[in-house]
Order: structure tokens, then sequence, then C-alpha cells
């Protein structure tokens, strides 16, 4: 595979015919047609930037047309990956050496395959049931990949948060990947959440091999986490941990709209809501962050939330104008 910068005329020629790809896949292309795709896209690593390129600017067009927007990630790439494709106009050298080989690989794990592709907006939740039964709980602003083979049942949970009940069935494995995290059972329930720098495993029924990493998901040495149970899953990493039923009903109350609050910080608990709004609350002083907030509150229910902030501590909730809110202390 060449790794040599395209010419002027070589890269326009390029983008013409990666253009030319993402259109033929927009048009519900045969099996042929879409493996004539993929072998484009692996014979050299300046298809794959290109067609990541072009698929960029197709994905963009189709966000401004939405209403509302959809914000944040491709929804088969990371958002490292996105950044340097879409601001950086020349990539080349180094650069184009690392980005190739993930670009290649996400772009073929969705076209060499029939994938769906399934997400919610900020504040929507949805309920998704796959081919083979099983059912995907998805909270807000997440993104899942589904690609249902003979042989195995495989899931990539881009962003966000989704509890998956999995309908049983030996013959074909249920695997998730999650950031760094891959999942696999068979016929269980669990929840997983991607956070900024850990993945979040909670395992309502049944047992969940966890791996982190690229680790083989079938080796001894792979954790179990059964029921009752949870992992914090960090690149090479994993962590288990036993979970009360306090902390069990805390972490899927998405599931029945709510945000349960039990001694979290303030910088927790913003966290939680700014999940379901588009304009944020912003902590406006670093020294409210540390304080400790409880109660249950629906997941629009943010101006309850400050409301009892305001009134139980010497908080204030400033609006700006672009509908976001400012927490200051009050003098």
């Amino acid at each position: 595979m060449s790794e040599r910068p395209a010419t002027p005329d070589e890269r326009q020629a390029i983008d013409a015919e990666a253009s030319a790809c993402v259109a033929r896949l927009q048009a519900e292309p045969g099996a042929a047609e879409r493996q004539a795709v993929c072998d484009w896209i692996n014979a050299d690593p300046r298809h794959a930037v290109a067609f990541a390129r072009a698929e960029a600017a197709w994905e963009m067009s189709q966000r401004l047309c939405a209403d509302p927007p959809v914000v944040g990630a491709l929804p088969w790439a990371g958002d490292d990956v996105v950044a340097m494709l879409l601001s950086r106009r020349g990539l080349v050298g180094g650069l184009l050496a690392a980005s190739s080989a993930a670009v290649v690989a996400t772009a073929a794990w969705r076209y060499e395959r029939d994938v769906q592709l399934y997400r919610t907006q900020i504040g929507e939740r949805r309920i998704v049931v796959l081919s083979d039964g099983s059912r995907v709980q998805l909270n807000t602003g997440s993104t899942i990949e589904a690609a249902m083979t003979a042989k195995a049942r495989k899931i990539r949970l881009v962003r966000g948060e989704a509890l998956f009940e999995v309908a049983h069935n030996k013959a074909r494995p249920f695997l998730v990947d999650a950031g760094t995290a891959q999942l696999r059972a068979v016929g269980t329930a669990f929840n997983v959440r991607i956070r900024d720098e850990v993945v979040e495993l909670t395992v309502t029924e049944g047992v969940v091999a966890v791996s982190s990493g690229g680790q083989v998901l079938r080796s001894a040495a792979a954790p179990h986490i059964a029921a009752g149970g949870g992992a914090v899953i960090r690149p090479g990493a994993v962590a288990p941990t036993q979970l009360d039923d306090a902390e069990m009903r805390q972490r899927t109350a998405w599931r029945e709209g709510v945000i349960e609050l039990d001694g979290e910080t303030l910088a927790q608990a913003v966290e939680e809501f700014n999940r379901y709004r588009s304009a944020p609350i912003i902590l406006g002083d670093a020294r409210l962050a540390n304080i400790r907030v409880g109660g249950r509150f629906e997941v629009d229910e943010a101006d309850k939330f400050l409301l009892a902030l305001e009134t139980g501590f010497p908080i204030r909730a400033m609006p700006a104008s672009d509908g976001s809110l400012l927490l200051v202390a009050k003098p």
C-alpha cells in the first residue's frame, strides 16, 4: 500500500472517485457493489482518507438539513479521527500512515457487512428491536451500529449509552465494541456507557465477558462480570466492582427518564443534566464543583434541580442569551 502523498491531479481523481463511492453506497447497492467499494478503500490509504473526507461532507449535509441537527462524531469514527480528517486538508507522510489503518478498519467494518445505524438526538430515548429479537434501549445522544450475521451479532456503541437485552442464542454470540472495551454475551442484559475517559459496564442479568485493548474474549483470563456487578474499563485495564441495589437502580434510572443523585458532586450532577440539554449548565465558580447533592428528578427537570440548588445552597443560576445557565456563588 502506497504512503506517497498524492499530487494535485491524483488527489482530484481520488476525491472524485471517493465521492462517487459514497453516492453509490447511499443508493442501497447490492453486495457486489459494496464489496467493490470496500476493495477500492482497502487498495490505498489515500483512498481511505479521501473516502472518509467525502463521507464526512455527506454526513454534514444531512445534518444541516435535519431538525434538530445532529451534533458530534461521525457514526463510525472516533472524534479524534474526524477532527484530523476535517481540520487538515493535506494529510501526508507520517499522519497518513498513522491514520490510514484506523480509517480502513472502520470503513471496512461498515461496508463489508449489512450494517444498520441507530441513533438518538439530545433528550431523546429510543427502543430498537434487532433482527434476532434482542432489544436495545438507547439513551440521549447515542449511536450504535449493528451487523447481524449467521455466526455472530456484532454491535458497536459509537457514543452515548445503551442497555442491551440479548436474545439467547449460543450459536451466535452477542459482541459489543464500546471505545476500548469489548464485551461478549449470549443471553443476558447489561448497560454500557461511554464516558470521557472510561467505559462503564453494569450487568443486570446473566454474565458478560469483558476485555480491553483487543484481548481475546474467549480467553479464560478475561474477566466475567455477573448480574449485580459492574466494571470500569480503560485501555488495557478492566476494574470489576460489586454494586448494591441502590447503585444498580441509579445507573439504570435513565430508562424511566430519571436522574437519581445520592451524594454526587455538583460537577457530576451538572454533567448528568447536560446530557439531556442542547444548552448546557455551566459551573462558573470552581468552588461549587465539590458540593454534594441528592434528589430524584426527571431528565427534563433541570429547572427544578436548579431551584433546589438556589434554595439549599448559596448558589445563583444566571441565564444567558443562548439558553445556557451559569452557576455562580451568591455574594
